[in-house]
């Protein structure tokens, strides 16, 4: 909205109708790629709540150009807004892969709308794909058996060769270390610090004929300065 709290575009309420009107504001979201991150983040924000699911696509497309510039609005819309709105505010977070949002994503793991939950772990799926699979891996295992088997089977349920890839790092003894809780601190230095490139993971050769890395310590004894 703008400082009068007036709308930057009239939503299509109805998808499917009112093409002409579809048109101009997908016009409008192509615009707004060109625009500089700050004036363009937040109109496209708000397309994120239109009824329309194409112009939701079109929207979610555009924030991801922007990269990490658009996490924090993204993630903000996750507290709020229709169910809808979060969905696409995942599917950007997931496609931006921001470290800083990792923690965020995987508590919409457990959420109680089945279209949300599955979103947030296409979103997991993406991160894994940007280089965080390590740090994901870890702190599920870190979060115990019934934590992480819960997210394993919803991965499984939307790619399930990405599940057995993310299942085969949480078995990974060598590189996980101790299955015993993480402190919340511990669990943002994952997100934050522990890349894939640094433990020899190429989540694209996690397949079951690749062999793993020989590791000659464990994330925990990194994370605790034991090394």
């Amino acid at each position: 909205m703008n400082e009068r709290g007036e709308r930057f575009y009239r939503p299509v309420r109805r998808a499917g109708s009112g093409g002409s009107r579809l048109e101009e504001v997908r016009q409008y979201v192509d615009q707004l790629r060109a625009q500089p991150a700050g004036e363009a983040i937040p109109r496209l924000i708000e397309i994120l709540g239109d009824e329309s699911w194409f112009l939701r696509e079109r929207a979610s497309e555009a924030l991801a150009g922007f990269g990490s510039a658009a996490a924090p609005a993204a993630e903000a819309l996750l507290h709020s807004g229709l169910w809808y709105s979060r969905a696409a505010a995942l599917r950007v977070l997931g496609t931006v892969a921001s470290p800083a949002t990792l923690l965020t994503v995987l508590e919409f793991l457990g959420d109680a709308n089945k279209s949300i939950a599955e979103e947030a772990a296409r979103a997991v799926i993406g991160f894994c794909r940007g280089g965080r699979a390590v740090a994901t891996a870890k702190i599920l295992h870190g979060r115990g058996v019934n934590a992480r088997d819960g997210a394993l089977a919803l991965v499984r349920r939307v790619e399930p060769d990405a599940a057995a890839r993310l299942q085969r790092l949480i078995l990974a003894g060598p590189l996980m270390g101790p299955e015993g809780s993480l402190t919340p601190d511990e669990e943002v230095r994952l997100a934050l610090e522990v890349a894939d490139e640094a433990w020899g993971i190429q989540w694209e050769r996690l397949g079951a004929g690749e062999p793993l890395p020989d590791w000659d310590h464990d994330l925990v004894r990194a994370l605790r300065g034991a090394i």
